[in-house]
């Protein structure tokens, strides 16, 4: 394991999702508008794919006929997952499942949508879940994935948040800092989107973060 692989619990992410849950749970709230609005999808399998608290995919529930997977490794995440769907009266349409993203345990071709926020990057192999992350999409599928605010977020916001998460960031110490940022660049995404073999990607920047936008055509 890497210096830099750390329980997740004390990264600068999920430290600024303590302190800030309400930052939170509303950049969630606008990315799904903003995942909905660029790409139309609102009918079929979603996957929430490291969904953490689950706002991301229960946000999307709420705005779509989607039915949403909310996938986590973490068990505790995955039942306060459970509690906001709950409370979010969506829980009809949201399913809740105990995975690692290195095996996902769908058949090929059967997610209309993947989204994943923040996960990414903590892959202990990148390019063998990015590979899962491909096989169970559907031709004509998306996924979006990465750790970012989105472009919907209001600008006096977006600069609070980005002061926060570079100070969390710092915290780490000058190494763990160098590589929490080198994770976060084309170059760093790019070798391992590669070696799954993962055709049709681009990147969205979006500071402090990246998104990976991956379309599976319809002959794949």
């Amino acid at each position: 394991m890497s210096p830099f692989q750390v329980d997740l619990s004390d990264t600068p992410y999920w430290r600024t999702v303590e302190k800030h849950g309400g930052w939170h749970r509303f950049a969630c709230k606008l990315l799904a508008r903003q995942v909905l609005d660029d790409y139309g999808i609102d009918k079929g399998l979603c996957l929430d794919l490291g969904c953490g608290l689950g706002w991301f995919g229960i946000e999307l529930a709420k705005l779509t006929d989607l039915e949403v997977l909310l996938v986590d490794i973490d068990r505790d995440k995955l039942l306060k997952a459970r509690e906001n769907a709950l409370k979010e009266k969506v829980r009809g349409r949201v399913s809740l499942l105990l995975v690692d993203a290195h095996h996902l345990p769908f058949r090929d071709r059967t997610m209309s949508l993947i989204v994943c926020r923040g996960a990414v990057f903590f892959w202990r192999r990148p390019d063998k879940a990015f590979k899962e992350v491909y096989r169970v999409m559907k031709p004509g599928a998306v996924g979006f994935l990465g750790g970012a605010i989105g472009r919907y977020m209001p600008s006096g916001l977006r600069a609070r948040i980005i002061e926060v998460v570079k100070r969390e960031v710092r915290k780490l110490g000058a190494e763990k800092e160098r590589e929490w940022w080198r994770r976060r660049t084309p170059g760093w995404l790019t070798k391992w989107l590669d070696k799954a073999g993962v055709d049709g990607f681009r990147f969205i920047p979006d500071p402090p973060g990246i998104w990976i936008e991956i379309r599976k055509g319809r002959c794949s």
